[in-house]
C-alpha cells in the first residue's frame, strides 16, 4: 500500500470523494454522496482538525504521493482501504499496531523486509504453501524449541556466503542419503515424519 500511514488511511476517503479538496475544509460535491458517505467525510474532517501540524504534514505528503500513483495502484489502494474498513475492530487494531511497529523499524531493517517480501511474491504457489506449513509447525513447538531454532538461524546469518553454501550442500546430501535408505520409500511401512527444521535462508 506504498507505506501509507494506516491510522490515517481513513483520510483517503476525504481525498477520494472529490477532486482537489482544500485542506481543512469540506470537499465539494457532498450532495452527490450517500448519507453514510457524508457522515464519514464529516468524521474525517473532524479528525483532520484535531491533528497536530506534524501529522497534517505527513498526510499532505501522502496525498502528494497518492497523486503520483498510476491508476492501477490507486485502485489497489482503494480496495485495500475497503478491505480494512470491513475488518472487525480487533483485526483493525492489530493492523494498526503492526503498521506502527513497521514505522519504528530502522531503514535498513525495512529494506531487508521489503526484499524478503519481494522474494516471497516470486515463489511458486507450492513453495509458499510449504513455507506456510513450516510456519504452522514452528508455532506448535514449545517456547524453548522455538528459541533454539531462532538461535540457529541467527548463527546461520552470521556465516560467510561460502560457509552458508557448504552447509546447504551438506544438508542436501543428508536428505538424499536419508531418502535412499531402505524403507524410506513409499512401499512397506509408513514413512517416518520428517523432523521440523527451519529452511535455510537464501
Amino acid at each position: 500500500m506504498r507505506r501509507l500511514r494506516m491510522p490515517l488511511l481513513v483520510m483517503l476517503v476525504f481525498w477520494l470523494t472529490g477532486p482537489g479538496p482544500t485542506w481543512g475544509q469540506a470537499p465539494q460535491g457532498l450532495e452527490s454522496l450517500t448519507p453514510e458517505e457524508r457522515v464519514r467525510v464529516q468524521e474525517n474532517l473532524e479528525r483532520w482538525r484535531q491533528l497536530s501540524p506534524e501529522e497534517r504534514q505527513r498526510i499532505r505528503e501522502n496525498y502528494e504521493r497518492w497523486k503520483q500513483l498510476p491508476p492501477e495502484e490507486r485502485q489497489r489502494v482503494r480496495e485495500n482501504l475497503e478491505t480494512f474498513r470491513k475488518l472487525p475492530p480487533e483485526a483493525r487494531r492489530r493492523v494498526r499496531e503492526s503498521h506502527q511497529r513497521w514505522q519504528q523499524l530502522p531503514p535498513e531493517e525495512r529494506d531487508r523486509l521489503r526484499k524478503r517480501l519481494d522474494r516471497w511474491r516470486q515463489l511458486p504457489p507450492e513453495e509458499r504453501q510449504a513455507l506456510r506449513q513450516r510456519l504452522q509447525e514452528f508455532r506448535q513447538l514449545s517456547p524453548e524449541e522455538q528459541q533454539r531454532i531462532r538461535e540457529n538461524l541467527r548463527r546461520y546469518r552470521e556465516l560467510s556466503p561460502e560457509e552458508r553454501q557448504r552447509l546447504r550442500e551438506e544438508f542436501r546430501d543428508r536428505r538424499k542419503q536419508g531418502e535412499a535408505r531402505p524403507g524410506s520409500g513409499n512401499g512397506g511401512s509408513a514413512p517416518r515424519p520428517k523432523p521440523l527444521r527451519p529452511s535455510a535462508p537464501q
